[in-house]
Protein backbone atom coordinates (compact mmCIF):
# COMPACT_ATOMS: atom_id res chain seq x y z
CA UNK A 1 0.00 0.00 0.00
CA UNK A 2 2.94 2.39 0.50
CA UNK A 3 4.76 1.45 -2.66
CA UNK A 4 6.68 4.28 -4.58
CA UNK A 5 6.21 4.37 -8.08
CA UNK A 6 8.51 5.84 -10.31
CA UNK A 7 7.18 6.25 -13.86
CA UNK A 8 7.71 9.93 -14.06
CA UNK A 9 4.84 12.15 -15.59
CA UNK A 10 4.66 12.60 -19.16
CA UNK A 11 4.17 16.00 -20.27
CA UNK A 12 2.85 17.21 -23.63
CA UNK A 13 3.06 19.81 -25.18
CA UNK A 14 0.60 19.86 -28.32
CA UNK A 15 -2.72 19.24 -28.63
CA UNK A 16 -3.63 17.33 -31.81
CA UNK A 17 -7.34 16.55 -31.34
CA UNK A 18 -10.03 18.85 -29.33
CA UNK A 19 -13.03 17.00 -30.82
CA UNK A 20 -16.04 16.63 -28.14
CA UNK A 21 -15.96 13.59 -27.57
CA UNK A 22 -11.79 13.64 -27.76
CA UNK A 23 -8.61 14.79 -26.14
CA UNK A 24 -5.56 13.59 -28.16
CA UNK A 25 -5.52 9.98 -27.68
CA UNK A 26 -7.99 10.27 -24.79
CA UNK A 27 -12.23 9.09 -25.33
CA UNK A 28 -14.36 11.22 -23.24
CA UNK A 29 -17.42 9.92 -21.74
CA UNK A 30 -19.17 10.77 -18.53
CA UNK A 31 -18.69 13.69 -16.01
CA UNK A 32 -17.56 12.39 -13.03
CA UNK A 33 -16.66 15.69 -10.72
CA UNK A 34 -16.75 19.15 -10.85
CA UNK A 35 -14.19 21.32 -9.17
CA UNK A 36 -13.38 25.24 -8.61
CA UNK A 37 -11.64 25.25 -11.87
CA UNK A 38 -12.88 22.49 -13.94
CA UNK A 39 -14.69 19.93 -14.55
CA UNK A 40 -13.63 16.18 -14.26
CA UNK A 41 -14.56 13.41 -17.04
CA UNK A 42 -14.29 9.56 -17.16
CA UNK A 43 -12.01 8.80 -20.06
CA UNK A 44 -10.52 5.29 -21.90
CA UNK A 45 -6.93 5.58 -22.85
CA UNK A 46 -6.42 4.25 -26.31
CA UNK A 47 -2.26 4.32 -25.82
CA UNK A 48 -2.61 1.92 -23.25
CA UNK A 49 -4.84 -0.61 -23.39
CA UNK A 50 -7.93 1.16 -23.25
CA UNK A 51 -7.03 1.95 -19.09
CA UNK A 52 -9.76 4.50 -17.87
CA UNK A 53 -8.84 8.10 -16.44
CA UNK A 54 -9.89 10.57 -15.19
CA UNK A 55 -9.38 13.75 -17.13
CA UNK A 56 -9.41 17.23 -15.16
CA UNK A 57 -10.26 19.70 -17.86
CA UNK A 58 -9.25 23.66 -16.72
CA UNK A 59 -9.10 26.64 -18.31
CA UNK A 60 -6.41 29.19 -17.70
CA UNK A 61 -8.44 32.14 -16.68
CA UNK A 62 -11.82 33.01 -15.82
CA UNK A 63 -14.32 35.84 -15.05
CA UNK A 64 -12.73 36.41 -11.82
CA UNK A 65 -9.21 36.43 -13.15
CA UNK A 66 -9.97 39.24 -15.28
CA UNK A 67 -11.92 41.04 -12.39
CA UNK A 68 -8.92 40.91 -10.53
CA UNK A 69 -6.48 42.15 -13.25
CA UNK A 70 -8.53 45.10 -13.13
CA UNK A 71 -8.83 45.44 -9.56
CA UNK A 72 -4.88 44.76 -8.58
CA UNK A 73 -3.04 45.56 -12.31
CA UNK A 74 -1.28 42.17 -11.35
CA UNK A 75 1.46 42.02 -13.75
CA UNK A 76 3.28 38.54 -14.71
CA UNK A 77 5.79 37.24 -11.87
CA UNK A 78 8.86 36.96 -12.86
CA UNK A 79 9.90 33.92 -14.83
CA UNK A 80 6.91 34.01 -16.91
CA UNK A 81 4.48 32.72 -14.19
CA UNK A 82 0.69 33.10 -14.41
CA UNK A 83 -0.37 36.26 -11.89
CA UNK A 84 -0.97 35.39 -8.19
CA UNK A 85 -4.13 34.13 -7.72
CA UNK A 86 -4.83 33.27 -10.65
CA UNK A 87 -6.48 29.82 -11.79
CA UNK A 88 -3.47 28.99 -14.26
CA UNK A 89 -0.97 30.24 -11.34
CA UNK A 90 -2.72 27.56 -9.09
CA UNK A 91 -3.45 24.79 -11.64
CA UNK A 92 0.46 25.12 -12.26
CA UNK A 93 0.52 24.76 -7.96
CA UNK A 94 -1.56 21.77 -8.48
CA UNK A 95 0.86 20.04 -11.23
CA UNK A 96 3.83 20.77 -9.84
CA UNK A 97 2.88 19.26 -6.16
CA UNK A 98 1.16 16.00 -8.54
CA UNK A 99 4.29 15.07 -10.27
CA UNK A 100 6.64 14.55 -7.34
CA UNK A 101 3.69 12.10 -5.95
CA UNK A 102 4.63 8.59 -5.75
CA UNK A 103 2.55 6.88 -3.11
CA UNK A 104 -0.19 4.24 -3.02
CA UNK A 105 -2.78 6.46 -1.05
CA UNK A 106 -1.94 9.56 -3.33
CA UNK A 107 -3.73 9.83 -6.47
CA UNK A 108 -1.84 9.77 -9.43
CA UNK A 109 -0.64 12.24 -12.49
CA UNK A 110 -0.46 10.48 -15.89
CA UNK A 111 -0.03 13.27 -18.32
CA UNK A 112 -0.11 16.99 -18.39
CA UNK A 113 -1.62 17.99 -21.86
CA UNK A 114 -0.71 22.00 -22.43
CA UNK A 115 -0.58 23.78 -25.25
CA UNK A 116 0.09 27.38 -25.14
CA UNK A 117 -2.01 27.77 -28.23
CA UNK A 118 -4.93 26.56 -26.16
CA UNK A 119 -6.91 27.61 -23.76
CA UNK A 120 -7.13 24.96 -21.85
CA UNK A 121 -5.11 22.47 -19.62
CA UNK A 122 -5.44 18.68 -19.25
CA UNK A 123 -4.56 16.79 -16.50
CA UNK A 124 -5.08 12.82 -17.07
CA UNK A 125 -5.16 11.27 -13.38
CA UNK A 126 -5.85 7.90 -11.86
CA UNK A 127 -9.50 6.98 -12.19
CA UNK A 128 -10.89 6.14 -8.88
CA UNK A 129 -14.11 4.10 -8.95
CA UNK A 130 -14.81 3.52 -5.50
CA UNK A 131 -16.10 7.44 -5.52
CA UNK A 132 -16.26 9.10 -2.21
CA UNK A 133 -16.40 8.12 1.00
CA UNK A 134 -19.88 8.07 1.94
CA UNK A 135 -20.49 9.08 5.54
CA UNK A 136 -23.44 10.16 6.78
CA UNK A 137 -27.53 9.93 5.38
CA UNK A 138 -30.63 11.98 5.08
CA UNK A 139 -30.84 12.37 9.20
CA UNK A 140 -26.88 12.98 9.36
CA UNK A 141 -26.42 9.59 11.35
CA UNK A 142 -23.00 7.86 10.45
CA UNK A 143 -23.13 4.96 8.38
CA UNK A 144 -19.70 3.47 8.66
CA UNK A 145 -18.27 0.88 11.11
CA UNK A 146 -15.93 2.06 13.93
CA UNK A 147 -13.61 -0.70 11.96
CA UNK A 148 -14.16 0.78 8.22
CA UNK A 149 -13.19 4.39 9.61
CA UNK A 150 -10.03 3.12 11.49
CA UNK A 151 -9.13 1.50 7.53
CA UNK A 152 -9.94 5.03 6.36
CA UNK A 153 -8.42 7.15 8.75
CA UNK A 154 -5.03 4.75 8.34
CA UNK A 155 -4.75 5.11 4.77
CA UNK A 156 -5.44 8.96 5.18
CA UNK A 157 -2.32 9.16 7.90
CA UNK A 158 -0.26 7.11 5.58
CA UNK A 159 -1.36 9.25 2.84
CA UNK A 160 -0.45 12.59 5.13
CA UNK A 161 2.89 11.77 6.13
CA UNK A 162 4.18 10.73 2.90
CA UNK A 163 3.35 14.63 1.67
CA UNK A 164 4.52 15.62 5.13
CA UNK A 165 7.48 13.95 4.77
CA UNK A 166 8.04 15.94 1.06
CA UNK A 167 7.40 19.68 2.66
CA UNK A 168 3.79 19.36 0.59
CA UNK A 169 0.54 20.47 3.68
CA UNK A 170 -2.47 19.35 1.12
CA UNK A 171 -4.75 22.28 3.21
CA UNK A 172 -8.35 20.80 1.99
CA UNK A 173 -8.55 17.21 3.76
CA UNK A 174 -12.02 16.02 3.89
CA UNK A 175 -14.15 13.51 3.19
CA UNK A 176 -15.29 14.82 -0.18
CA UNK A 177 -11.32 15.01 -1.28
CA UNK A 178 -11.17 11.01 -0.35
CA UNK A 179 -11.77 8.46 -2.82
CA UNK A 180 -12.04 4.96 -2.73
CA UNK A 181 -9.94 2.66 -5.21
CA UNK A 182 -12.68 0.22 -7.66
CA UNK A 183 -12.39 -2.87 -5.06
CA UNK A 184 -12.89 -0.04 -2.01
CA UNK A 185 -10.15 -1.98 -0.03
CA UNK A 186 -7.85 1.63 -0.21
CA UNK A 187 -8.45 5.42 0.31
CA UNK A 188 -6.57 7.74 -2.12
CA UNK A 189 -6.36 11.63 -1.62
CA UNK A 190 -7.20 13.99 -4.60
CA UNK A 191 -7.43 17.55 -5.11
CA UNK A 192 -4.48 19.91 -4.72
CA UNK A 193 -5.74 22.56 -6.20
CA UNK A 194 -4.68 24.74 -2.73
CA UNK A 195 -1.70 22.98 -1.68
CA UNK A 196 1.65 24.26 -0.32
CA UNK A 197 4.95 23.47 -0.71
CA UNK A 198 7.55 23.70 1.99
CA UNK A 199 11.35 22.34 1.29
CA UNK A 200 12.07 20.21 3.85
CA UNK A 201 14.90 21.43 6.28
CA UNK A 202 16.98 18.16 5.39
CA UNK A 203 16.75 18.33 1.48
CA UNK A 204 19.59 19.61 -0.17
CA UNK A 205 17.54 20.76 -3.00
CA UNK A 206 14.35 21.67 -3.75
CA UNK A 207 12.08 18.23 -4.68
CA UNK A 208 10.30 20.60 -7.08
CA UNK A 209 11.76 20.85 -10.50
CA UNK A 210 13.25 23.86 -11.54
CA UNK A 211 13.91 27.30 -9.53
CA UNK A 212 10.63 28.43 -9.83
CA UNK A 213 8.50 27.41 -6.61
CA UNK A 214 9.64 29.92 -4.25
CA UNK A 215 7.40 32.39 -6.80
CA UNK A 216 4.65 29.34 -7.38
CA UNK A 217 4.67 29.20 -3.53
CA UNK A 218 5.21 32.08 -1.51
CA UNK A 219 5.54 31.72 2.09
CA UNK A 220 2.46 34.97 2.24
CA UNK A 221 -0.07 32.31 0.22
CA UNK A 222 0.19 30.32 3.91
CA UNK A 223 -1.71 33.02 5.18
CA UNK A 224 -4.96 33.14 3.29
CA UNK A 225 -8.27 31.62 4.20
CA UNK A 226 -8.46 29.60 1.64
CA UNK A 227 -10.62 25.91 2.06
CA UNK A 228 -13.58 24.32 3.39
CA UNK A 229 -14.56 26.37 6.16
CA UNK A 230 -16.16 23.61 8.93
CA UNK A 231 -12.56 21.94 8.06
CA UNK A 232 -10.31 24.80 8.74
CA UNK A 233 -7.69 24.69 11.77
CA UNK A 234 -7.91 27.72 14.91
CA UNK A 235 -4.69 28.95 13.30
CA UNK A 236 -5.86 29.62 9.81
CA UNK A 237 -9.60 31.35 10.69
CA UNK A 238 -7.22 33.21 13.61
CA UNK A 239 -9.18 36.73 14.42
CA UNK A 240 -6.89 39.59 15.99
CA UNK A 241 -9.50 40.69 18.27
CA UNK A 242 -11.06 37.56 19.29
CA UNK A 243 -9.39 38.58 22.71
CA UNK A 244 -12.27 41.78 23.05
CA UNK A 245 -14.74 39.35 21.41
CA UNK A 246 -14.64 36.12 23.54
CA UNK A 247 -12.46 36.72 26.96
CA UNK A 248 -14.54 37.04 30.17
CA UNK A 249 -14.28 40.54 31.76
CA UNK A 250 -13.18 39.31 35.00
CA UNK A 251 -10.21 37.25 33.82
CA UNK A 252 -8.66 39.15 30.29
CA UNK A 253 -6.15 40.61 32.36
CA UNK A 254 -4.09 36.87 33.04
CA UNK A 255 -4.04 36.12 29.39
CA UNK A 256 -0.63 36.48 28.41
CA UNK A 257 -0.05 37.28 24.12
CA UNK A 258 1.33 33.94 23.47
CA UNK A 259 -0.36 31.11 24.67
CA UNK A 260 -3.80 29.60 24.60
CA UNK A 261 -5.80 30.10 28.21
CA UNK A 262 -9.05 28.17 28.84
CA UNK A 263 -11.54 30.44 31.38
CA UNK A 264 -14.76 29.44 32.23
CA UNK A 265 -14.76 26.65 29.08
CA UNK A 266 -13.67 29.55 26.84
CA UNK A 267 -10.03 29.55 24.87
CA UNK A 268 -8.45 32.55 24.37
CA UNK A 269 -6.75 32.65 21.47
CA UNK A 270 -3.27 34.39 21.13
CA UNK A 271 -2.70 37.88 20.89
CA UNK A 272 -0.84 36.90 17.91
CA UNK A 273 -1.43 34.69 14.97
CA UNK A 274 0.54 30.77 16.11
CA UNK A 275 2.56 29.62 12.80
CA UNK A 276 0.73 28.27 9.52
CA UNK A 277 2.39 24.86 9.61
CA UNK A 278 1.32 21.05 8.43
CA UNK A 279 -0.24 20.79 11.15
CA UNK A 280 -3.32 22.07 10.33
CA UNK A 281 -3.85 18.83 8.09
CA UNK A 282 -3.62 17.09 11.59
CA UNK A 283 -6.65 19.28 12.12
CA UNK A 284 -8.63 19.00 8.86
CA UNK A 285 -8.04 14.88 9.66
CA UNK A 286 -9.72 14.95 12.66
CA UNK A 287 -12.37 16.91 11.55
CA UNK A 288 -12.24 14.30 8.73
CA UNK A 289 -12.28 11.30 11.98
CA UNK A 290 -15.02 13.23 13.83
CA UNK A 291 -17.60 13.59 10.83
CA UNK A 292 -16.79 9.63 9.47
CA UNK A 293 -17.69 8.87 13.61
CA UNK A 294 -20.83 10.85 14.00
CA UNK A 295 -22.10 11.72 10.43
CA UNK A 296 -21.75 15.49 11.26
CA UNK A 297 -19.19 17.94 11.92
CA UNK A 298 -17.92 19.45 15.41
CA UNK A 299 -18.39 22.99 14.97
CA UNK A 300 -21.10 24.16 12.96
CA UNK A 301 -23.95 27.14 12.86
CA UNK A 302 -27.47 26.23 13.86
CA UNK A 303 -29.84 26.05 10.93
CA UNK A 304 -32.03 29.08 12.74
CA UNK A 305 -29.24 31.35 13.07
CA UNK A 306 -28.78 35.00 10.66
CA UNK A 307 -29.18 33.86 7.33
CA UNK A 308 -25.98 36.84 6.60
CA UNK A 309 -23.28 34.81 5.32
CA UNK A 310 -20.80 36.57 6.52
CA UNK A 311 -22.24 36.59 10.71
CA UNK A 312 -22.35 32.77 10.16
CA UNK A 313 -19.03 32.71 8.78
CA UNK A 314 -17.73 34.71 11.92
CA UNK A 315 -20.01 32.72 14.25
CA UNK A 316 -18.47 29.57 12.90
CA UNK A 317 -14.65 30.86 12.50
CA UNK A 318 -15.34 31.75 16.65
CA UNK A 319 -16.12 28.10 17.51
CA UNK A 320 -13.54 26.77 15.65
CA UNK A 321 -11.02 29.18 17.51
CA UNK A 322 -13.08 29.34 21.19
CA UNK A 323 -14.99 26.42 21.89
CA UNK A 324 -14.87 23.41 22.58
CA UNK A 325 -16.85 19.95 20.90
CA UNK A 326 -19.70 17.90 21.94
CA UNK A 327 -19.05 14.10 21.63
CA UNK A 328 -22.24 11.89 20.78
CA UNK A 329 -23.40 9.44 23.50
CA UNK A 330 -22.90 6.57 20.23
CA UNK A 331 -20.56 6.77 17.55
CA UNK A 332 -20.15 4.52 14.19
CA UNK A 333 -23.10 2.66 12.50
CA UNK A 334 -22.54 0.56 15.07
CA UNK A 335 -23.31 2.51 17.77
CA UNK A 336 -20.38 2.05 20.16
CA UNK A 337 -21.19 4.14 23.59
CA UNK A 338 -18.16 6.75 24.09
CA UNK A 339 -18.90 7.99 27.51
CA UNK A 340 -19.49 11.55 27.05
CA UNK A 341 -16.78 14.08 25.96
CA UNK A 342 -14.68 12.83 28.97
CA UNK A 343 -15.14 9.16 29.11
CA UNK A 344 -14.18 7.58 32.68
CA UNK A 345 -13.33 3.93 31.66
CA UNK A 346 -9.32 4.31 30.12
CA UNK A 347 -9.62 0.90 28.86
CA UNK A 348 -13.09 1.31 26.75
CA UNK A 349 -12.72 2.17 22.67
CA UNK A 350 -14.80 5.22 23.77
CA UNK A 351 -11.50 6.86 26.09
CA UNK A 352 -9.04 5.74 23.38
CA UNK A 353 -10.69 7.43 20.67
CA UNK A 354 -12.00 10.28 22.25
CA UNK A 355 -8.63 10.80 23.85
CA UNK A 356 -7.06 10.43 19.97
CA UNK A 357 -9.21 13.33 18.98
CA UNK A 358 -8.80 15.28 21.89
CA UNK A 359 -4.95 15.03 20.98
CA UNK A 360 -5.61 16.00 17.03
CA UNK A 361 -8.33 18.69 18.30
CA UNK A 362 -5.80 20.90 20.36
CA UNK A 363 -6.49 24.54 19.15
CA UNK A 364 -2.69 25.66 19.50
CA UNK A 365 -0.84 23.92 16.51
CA UNK A 366 1.96 23.42 19.15
CA UNK A 367 -0.11 20.91 21.16
CA UNK A 368 -1.63 19.18 18.07
CA UNK A 369 -0.38 15.57 17.91
CA UNK A 370 2.01 14.72 14.91
CA UNK A 371 1.20 11.88 12.36
CA UNK A 372 4.63 9.39 13.84
CA UNK A 373 2.37 10.01 17.49
CA UNK A 374 -1.13 9.30 15.97
CA UNK A 375 0.32 5.64 14.47
CA UNK A 376 2.44 5.09 17.56
CA UNK A 377 1.57 6.53 20.65
CA UNK A 378 -2.06 6.00 21.81
CA UNK A 379 -1.65 4.90 25.32
CA UNK A 380 -3.94 2.57 26.95
CA UNK A 381 -4.22 3.05 30.96
CA UNK A 382 -5.21 1.43 33.61
CA UNK A 383 -5.89 2.41 37.08
CA UNK A 384 -3.87 1.20 39.58
CA UNK A 385 -3.67 1.18 43.32
CA UNK A 386 -2.49 4.89 44.15
CA UNK A 387 -2.54 6.05 40.78
CA UNK A 388 -2.68 6.62 36.63
CA UNK A 389 -0.47 3.68 35.17
CA UNK A 390 0.58 2.89 31.38
CA UNK A 391 -0.20 -0.16 30.67
CA UNK A 392 1.55 -0.72 27.01
CA UNK A 393 1.66 1.36 24.06
CA UNK A 394 2.48 -1.36 21.57
CA UNK A 395 -1.17 -1.46 20.44
CA UNK A 396 -2.74 1.50 19.72
CA UNK A 397 -5.96 2.19 18.07
CA UNK A 398 -4.83 3.00 14.83
CA UNK A 399 -2.96 -0.12 14.46
CA UNK A 400 -5.42 -2.55 15.68
CA UNK A 401 -6.19 -5.01 13.05
CA UNK A 402 -2.79 -5.44 11.72
CA UNK A 403 -1.05 -8.61 12.26
CA UNK A 404 2.89 -7.68 12.46
CA UNK A 405 2.19 -3.95 13.57
CA UNK A 406 6.13 -3.51 14.13
CA UNK A 407 6.46 -4.72 10.40
CA UNK A 408 3.78 -2.22 8.83
CA UNK A 409 5.47 0.68 11.21
CA UNK A 410 8.58 0.51 9.53
CA UNK A 411 7.56 -0.80 5.33
CA UNK A 412 5.21 2.38 5.70
CA UNK A 413 7.64 4.80 6.78
CA UNK A 414 8.27 7.63 4.21
CA UNK A 415 11.59 7.01 4.89
CA UNK A 416 12.04 2.88 4.48
CA UNK A 417 12.22 3.37 0.87
CA UNK A 418 15.47 5.78 1.44
CA UNK A 419 16.85 3.65 3.76
CA UNK A 420 16.51 0.31 1.34
CA UNK A 421 18.16 2.25 -1.38
CA UNK A 422 21.13 3.43 1.27
CA UNK A 423 21.60 -0.05 2.04
CA UNK A 424 21.55 -1.43 -1.52
CA UNK A 425 24.15 1.49 -2.38
CA UNK A 426 26.68 0.94 0.47
CA UNK A 427 26.19 -3.06 -0.75
CA UNK A 428 26.78 -1.89 -4.15
CA UNK A 429 29.83 0.48 -3.19
CA UNK A 430 31.21 -2.41 -0.69
CA UNK A 431 31.17 -5.26 -3.53
CA UNK A 432 32.58 -2.80 -5.77
CA UNK A 433 35.35 -1.93 -3.32
CA UNK A 434 36.49 -6.25 -3.41
CA UNK A 435 36.40 -6.60 -6.74
CA UNK A 436 39.10 -3.80 -7.02
CA UNK A 437 41.05 -4.88 -3.98
CA UNK A 438 40.69 -8.75 -5.73
CA UNK A 439 42.14 -7.55 -9.36
CA UNK A 440 44.88 -5.22 -7.64
CA UNK A 441 45.99 -8.25 -5.71
CA UNK A 442 45.74 -10.63 -8.99
CA UNK A 443 47.85 -7.49 -10.34
CA UNK A 444 50.78 -8.16 -8.56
Amino acid sequence: MNQLETQSVEITSQLTTNRHRRVNQYIRSRKVGKGQHGEVFLCTDESNHGRQVALKIVKRSNPRDRIKLLRRNHQQNPGGLPPLSSTEHSVRKEITVMKKCRHGNIVRLFEVIDDPQQDKIFLAMEFLAGGPIQWSNTQHQPVLSIQQTRRIIRDVILGLEYLHHEGIIHRDIKPANLLWTHDRTIVKIIDFGISHFIPPITSTKSHMEGDSYPDLFPESDLLRRIGTPSFLAPEIVWFSDDRKRTCPTTSCDTLTSNTLTIHDGITVMPLQRPPITKAIDIWSLAVTFYCLLFGHTPFSVPASANENAYHNEFVLYNQICTQDWFVDETMGADRMTTGGRHPKDPTSDGFIIVDLLDRMLRKNPRDRATIPELKVSDDIYLFGPSNLHLLCQRNPWILRDIANPKEWLHRTSPTANEITICRWMKKASKRFSDLLSTHRVRAY
